[in-house]
């Protein structure tokens, strides 16, 4: 008599103590390149006799998991651009709301979600690939003949996704309804703070029946589940075009002016069926275009100049300013230092200012592996080193004549007498 077929829980796997430990990690790692203070400080709270809070998560899973309603900022975005809505939810929740991803993505039994991995032009949210992922596409579209470019964002994407689709599709590829039913959970979106919210920032939030919290570890991969038809429409061979996206940011290719006018028509017709929307090029050139190939457009972050893709200027400018800004806020600690303050855990004197600079460069070359232009990089070097003599300076001058505990407070050294040990 043979077996019936076998009925994975997958709730289980969500709790079990393994997803929970790459799920925490993962947000760890998230939380350390975070700009807020406050956030880096919680993760290091958490990561306190993790074992034990991890097994409490484990027992709220198992009794059925409440995700609280989060804390809703309105952040600008910078003169005339509006708001980002952010979404801040609970180190607990972000951990779960990861093991649940983390579940979906490791179950190869899944067809149905290992095909939206698995498209080969999406590139964005998709376990091993990234950013040189879309120059390699890019690369091979340029040397297989594609002389024009067209591209745009998507207005407002993550605010716009139809959240029943992406249930209605788990509730076809995921044979467990109570997997589902925490999964929707978790894409919902409540806050906590809403009465305190003036109307039009409340508005911006994916607080109704559509729409997920940008920044959610699930959002990512709701978004690919809802334009997955757009990928196979967009990369029919008929149209004779190529259509790259990085979750809302997309780039059409072709030999053809005409086809790659074409191909954008459909996705704005695709997309508007879908409540979304693109940017026009000729209104909007900030947020979209359309042009030849060899006019170097920019996308994700890159100038698309075949064999470099050198770092947008825009993006070089946001790498500066952040450096400064480091160095800036080091030499308020190094004041407050040198004058006898105590330092807070937020405040970076010159060793720590110097350490932050140091992870932000190895980060920000991160993102720019597939560039190919050396003189960029050797001019951005000489900057930085340009930028790191003064700070040298500043301190050496500020320091003179103060006493060597007061230098080295400046410096960042801990005294052995008035250390705390953890």
């Amino acid at each position: 008599m043979s077996a019936g077929p076998l009925t994975i829980d997958y709730c289980k796997q969500v709790r079990s103590m393994r997803t929970l430990v790459g799920a925490w990690h993962a947000i760890r790692r998230n939380a350390e390149t975070s700009q807020t203070a406050s956030t880096k400080e919680k993760a290091r709270e958490f990561g306190h006799d993790l074992p034990q809070k991890l097994r409490k998560l484990q027992d709220r899973l198992r009794k059925g998991y409440v995700f609280p309603p989060a804390h809703g900022a309105a952040l600008s975005k910078g003169p005339e651009r509006g708001k980002r809505p952010l979404v801040i939810a609970a180190l607990p929740d972000r951990i779960v709301q990861r093991a649940i991803l983390d579940v979906l993505q490791r179950s190869t039994e899944l067809t149905k979600v290992q095909a939206v991995l698995e498209t080969p032009t999406s590139i964005g949210g998709i376990p091993g690939r990234g950013v040189d992922c879309a120059m390699k596409l890019i690369e091979e579209a340029w040397a297989s003949g594609s002389k024009c470019a067209a591209g745009s964002d998507i207005k407002g994407f993550f605010t716009r996704i139809p959240k029943a689709q992406v249930i209605d599709f788990l509730r076809e590829a995921v044979p467990d309804s109570a997997f589902v039913e925490l999964t929707e959970k978790a894409l919902t979106v409540e806050l906590q703070n809403a009465s305190q919210m003036s109307a039009e920032d409340l508005h911006l939030f994916p607080t109704g029946p559509d729409g997920v919290a940008q920044g959610c570890p699930l959002s990512a991969l709701a978004g690919n589940i809802v334009l997955r038809d757009f990928d196979r429409l967009l990369n029919d061979p008929s149209r004779g075009v190529v259509c790259i996206r990085y979750i809302d940011d997309f780039i059409i290719l072709g030999r053809k002016g005409d086809h790659v006018r074409k191909a954008m028509a459909v996705a704005r017709a695709h997309l508007k069926a879908l409540g979304m929307d693109i940017y026009d090029h000729e209104t909007e050139p900030g947020k979209a275009f359309f042009c030849p190939l060899a006019d170097g457009p920019e996308f994700l972050g890159h100038t698309l100049v075949r064999g470099k893709y050198p770092p947008a200027k825009a993006a070089q400018e946001k790498l500066q300013k952040t450096v400064l800004a480091l160095i800036q806020n080091g030499k308020g600690a190094i004041g407050k230092a040198l004058s006898g303050e105590t330092l807070k855990s937020s405040d970076k004197p010159f060793a720590a200012t110097v350490l932050a600079i140091n992870n932000t460069l190895k980060g920000w070359r991160g993102s720019f592996r597939s560039s190919n232009c050396p003189e960029t990089f050797e001019a951005i070097d000489t900057w930085v080193h340009q930028q790191l003599g003064n700070f040298q300076e500043y301190l050496r001058t500020h320091a003179s004549g103060k006493t060597a505990k007061l230098r080295a407070a400046a410096l960042g050294v801990a005294t052995v007498a008035s250390a705390t040990i953890d």
